[in-house]
């Protein structure tokens, strides 16, 4: 499942405690600022295999909203 890949991506990546990381998380509540939105948006491209930027991945905010889109990229079911 996509929505597992991106919580694993910030609990190794940054440091984020697994049972905070919900669906509808947003990356403000996991205390990611601007920097770490661009390196969050570095690591999803790298480990995804996936092209998002980092002003897509701020856009849309929310951890759901964000596996969508890989999803949609990837044209994963």
């Amino acid at each position: 499942m996509m929505f597992e890949k991106v919580k694993s991506i910030l609990t190794a990546g940054f440091q984020v405690p697994a049972d905070q990381i919900t669906p509808d998380s947003t990356l403000d509540d996991l205390g990611l600022d601007s920097l770490a939105t661009v390196e969050f948006a570095l690591a999803l491209e790298k480990d995804l295999d996936v092209e998002i930027s980092d002003d897509e991945v701020a856009d849309l905010e929310r951890l759901d909203k964000i596996t969508a889109l890989i999803e949609r990229r990837l044209q994963v079911t």
